[in-house]
């Protein structure tokens, strides 16, 4: 990865990668949830029939079931937004990093 002026950052050594990792991983827990959700949802609407007089036990917990997942996407996404920040907050001090350091190098040759 390479920024504007050609130089490419040591990431390896700054644990920029492990941020990208764990973020990816965030993002895949995210969209799982997401998946689940959609399937309770899909639950649920079984449950609803035409002529229904009351709804069955079985809806209710589906209800329940998905405002649990709909917290827990709500944690996630907000740790997600926070590690978000801490990665993009890391990336433009390691490029300030190298660009100070090709700066010195270009001083002293």
């Amino acid at each position: 990865m390479a920024n504007r002026q050609g130089i490419t950052p040591t990431y390896t050594d700054s644990g920029l990668s492990r941020l990208y990792r764990s973020h990816a991983v965030e993002q895949h827990a995210i969209q799982s949830e997401v998946r689940t959700l959609v399937i309770i949802a899909g639950y649920a609407c079984d449950f609803l029939t035409e002529g229904l007089e009351a709804l069955p036990e079985d809806f209710f917990t589906c209800i329940e079931e998905m405002k649990e997942v709909m917290e827990s996407i709500d944690l996630k996404s907000l740790d997600f937004e926070k590690r978000s920040l801490t990665l993009q907050r890391t990336k433009r001090r390691l490029e300030a990093k190298a660009t100070r350091q090709h700066h010195q190098k270009e001083i002293c040759s």
